[in-house]
């Protein structure tokens, strides 16, 4: 799914050498703390990463049964893979033949072998290519470098943002946006509205959870990538958007949504009717979201809550220092994870004393689209035994990455290192197995409240609650029955 995922804070770890001057750890995947341009633990997004202009600004979140990883609203485009093939083509005329180049490997070898022949098939293109002259140089660019990005085979986590996607991020991470305020996922190659954030122009407009948007100011989305439909739905500030909605149940119909900025509300948390638990969600990992859990965790004692249900379902994950902080709060000693870098290097990253919940009971909710840094957390809390971790597998980010700013302001985002849980299990494309699997109903409905979310526990009833289709949330009180 996904674009609301935010981003960067640049780590600085006197454990691990520094980065190269251009290199700062990312938003869409963040990994440790960091000042300008942080790491993320690999992101969205998200989907994509994420990514997280909720259509506007959320992380890449909330998206429903059965879908794809979410993309925040907040993410731009990714641009296609451009192939670039040389020496034949086929014209009106039958097979023509290119003219014969010098080898690049006959002075060449290695890797300068291989970049001269980027060199020659661009030349080729500008060159021979019969509209040269209406070339556009900045797409061909962006295309090769995309496909080398995609090349590298870390597919979801080292690749190429244009300028606005950088900026995008950055906005992302730093909890504001300017948008509608919803998250994208993609069902059946189509953009559905996987989460509407409270208080923004999406929810004062009526849009729900599962509407399925087919046209964006009267162009379809047939076709699109969920990032590509993010940056269509994103905008300026003021300026109004309309969107076709497909809705289960009515015909078709238009809304015009104007655009504006608002904050993403991090953590959201409500005591459980009739129970003595908490329940507390955090939406992405950006700056401030260690504290959120902290405020969040000392309402919720005051409140009387005996034990505690961490939400990190649709998480995209995000800046690896906050994820650090967030585990934190629940571990006592020890260690949050490991990395291992290009050369074999292992460095363990160490618990943060003052932890504010330690030893309450608690469960962890994860799903296909828990990601990078929420898998950090994840990992931890069910490695040290600290919870129990109820949904199903996660989504199996396993990179931290780095990243490297262009020129032109677009940059490159690559895998710096890899990360292992706390006892040293991978997680890269492999994802983390619940304790407790459990998946939401495949015939939830957008009526069903489902996924449950604090602000809609906040009014229910406790029969309310038990008629609930959010198995996850059910099983978790199962679980600590007796606790809360």
């Amino acid at each position: 799914m996904t674009d609301p995922t935010a981003q960067p804070i640049q780590l600085t770890d006197p454990a691990n050498p520094p980065l190269p001057a251009n290199a700062t750890t990312d938003p869409a995947n963040p990994p440790f703390p960091a000042p300008p341009n942080p790491p993320i633990a690999s992101p969205e997004p998200p989907a994509p990463p994420a990514a997280t202009g909720t259509l506007g600004a959320m992380p890449p979140a909330a998206s429903r049964r059965g879908v794809s990883r979410g993309v925040v609203a907040v993410l731009a485009p990714v641009l296609a893979v451009v192939m670039f093939s040389a020496g034949v083509f086929f014209g009106n005329a039958g097979l023509v033949s290119g003219q014969a180049a010098p080898s690049a490997s006959a002075a060449l070898s290695g890797p300068d072998a291989n970049l001269a022949l980027i060199e020659q098939a661009w030349n080729d293109i500008q060159n021979n290519y019969v509209d040269a002259k209406n070339l556009d140089n900045q797409a061909l660019a962006y295309g090769a470098i995309q496909g080398m990005a995609d090349a590298v085979g870390d597919s979801g986590h080292t690749s190429f943002m244009t300028a606005d996607q950088v900026k995008a991020s950055e906005q992302s991470l730093s909890g504001t946006f300017t948008g509608i305020g919803v998250q994208l996922s993609s069902d059946n190659n189509r953009p559905v509205v996987g989460t509407v954030i409270p208080g923004t122009p999406a929810q004062e407009a009526g849009l729900q959870r599962g509407d399925v948007i087919l046209d964006v100011n009267g162009t379809t989305t047939a076709g699109e990538t969920v990032d590509q439909t993010v940056a269509r739905v994103r905008g300026p500030e003021g300026a109004p958007v309309t969107l076709t909605i497909g809705r289960s149940g009515v015909a078709n119909f238009d809304v015009t949504i104007v655009r504006r900025k608002f904050d993403l509300p991090l953590v959201s948390w409500a005591m459980v009717p009739g129970r003595n638990i908490a329940m507390i969600r955090l939406e992405q990992f950006a700056t401030g979201s260690t504290k959120g859990i902290e405020d969040a965790i000392t309402k919720a004692k005051a409140a009387g809550a005996t034990a505690i249900i961490l939400d990190l379902r649709f998480n995209p994950g995000g800046y690896v220092n906050e994820a650090v902080g967030v585990a934190s709060q629940f571990l006592s000693d020890g260690i949050v994870y490991q990395t291992v870098d290009k050369s074999g290097k292992q460095t363990d990253v160490p618990v943060e004393p003052g932890g504010l919940a330690t030893d309450i009971p608690m469960v962890v909710l994860a799903d296909g689209e828990t990601a990078s840094a929420a898998e950090i957390v994840t990992g931890a809390l069910q490695d040290a035994k600290r919870a129990t971790v109820v949904g199903v597998k996660t989504f199996g980010t396993g990179t931290v990455l780095g990243r490297y700013d262009l020129a032109d302001g677009s940059a490159l985002r690559i895998g710096v290192e890899r990360w292992l849980t706390r006892n040293g299990r991978p997680i890269w494309h492999e994802g983390l197995q619940p304790d407790v699997t459990v998946a939401l109903p495949a015939a939830a409905t957008s009526d069903s409240l489902v996924p449950l979310v604090p602000y809609l526990m906040r009014d229910m009833t406790v029969a309310q609650l038990a008629a609930s289709q959010d198995s996850q949330v059910l099983k978790a009180l199962d679980v600590l029955q007796g606790k809360g």
